[in-house]
């Protein structure tokens, strides 16, 4: 089973804050009962998704360790959840794609589209403190993997890149990606080579003035594009903690929620996750695994 020091030892590890840090807040959350305790050594409190979800809520939401209860179950309970599909900057098939893996992706977490034409936002019901424990577990099952599987992502070569910069007044650096792959000049990434941090990435982004969460998925294309955001904020009326404060906000990204799930589940040793070696490997099994299974079932749909 992991403990609260497991846990406390994989974030500090995939995050480069100091481990006494992440205990502090650890500690403050556990006192304040947001995180399962019981005894120590052998009969420490085994560690849940929820408390997982907890300890990053508290390191996101405050720089200050003894407001981790209180930080805790104010962004926990952050509500009016809705997700935005950008259609707009995609082109006719990426926009197809996202949307169609975008909706399935959240159709794990029960949530349907809008019924309303021309519509493309979805509305995530519940708070979002349960999301987050969702967005952990997807980490683990595959299924944000498979959200990034359908969408298409690119980048030029860098060899390439260089080529066409030293040859005066050659015109494809100054062609969008939709352009260069439909002229056979670049070809969309693999979905088996996809890595998260280089081609894809998912950033939860914790606003501290106004307690607010925005979630980014991101795909490499002309430039990083934001295909989807998913937003969880304050009932309305919400208001600053004061005027002409300065804007702190903290994020994280799918590896530090795969950093947690992993030692919860027991599938690595806490130590492993300072390299992000394990989450990368990781990673790329699922990758594999997605693309055998459209194989799959293409040559089932074919028979």
């Amino acid at each position: 089973m992991a403990t609260l020091s497991d846990l406390v030892e994989a974030v500090a590890g995939v995050t480069g804050v100091p481990r006494a840090t992440i205990f502090a807040y650890g500690r403050f959350a556990r006192q304040a009962g947001a995180i399962g305790q019981s005894g120590r050594g052998r009969n420490a409190a085994a560690m849940t998704v929820a408390d997982a979800a907890n300890l990053l809520i508290a390191i996101g939401g405050t720089g200050v360790t003894r407001e981790a209860g209180a930080t805790i179950e104010t962004f926990r309970a952050l509500r009016n959840g809705r997700c935005y599909f950008f259609l707009d900057s995609l082109d006719l098939g990426s926009g197809a794609a996202a949307l169609g893996a975008g909706i399935g992706f959240l159709a794990n977490y029960g949530v349907r589209p809008s019924d309303r034409a021309g519509d493309h936002s979805v509305k995530i019901p519940g708070d979002f403190g349960p999301f987050l424990e969702f967005l952990i577990g997807s980490t683990i099952d595959g299924t944000l993997a498979a959200l990034f599987h359908d969408i298409p992502a690119a980048e030029i070569p860098s060899d390439v890149w260089q080529k066409w910069l030293s040859e005066k007044g050659n015109r494809h650096r100054h062609k969008s990606m939709d352009q260069l792959i439909e002229e056979g000049l670049i070809t969309p990434c693999a979905p088996a080579d996809l890595q998260f941090g280089e081609h894809i990435n998912v950033e939860i982004r914790f606003n501290r003035l106004v307690p607010s969460v925005e979630i980014e998925f991101v795909r490499l294309w002309d430039s990083p594009q934001v295909v989807a955001a998913i937003t969880f904020g304050p009932d309305r009326g919400g208001k600053a903690l004061g005027q002409h404060r300065l804007q702190l906000a903290a994020s994280f990204t799918q590896h530090t929620l795969a950093a947690v799930a992993l030692v919860i589940k027991n599938m690595v040793r806490p130590p492993s996750i300072r390299s992000l070696k394990a989450i990368d490997e990781f990673f790329t099994r699922q990758f594999l695994e997605a693309s055998r299974s459209r194989v799959v079932k293409g040559t089932a749909g074919n028979d």
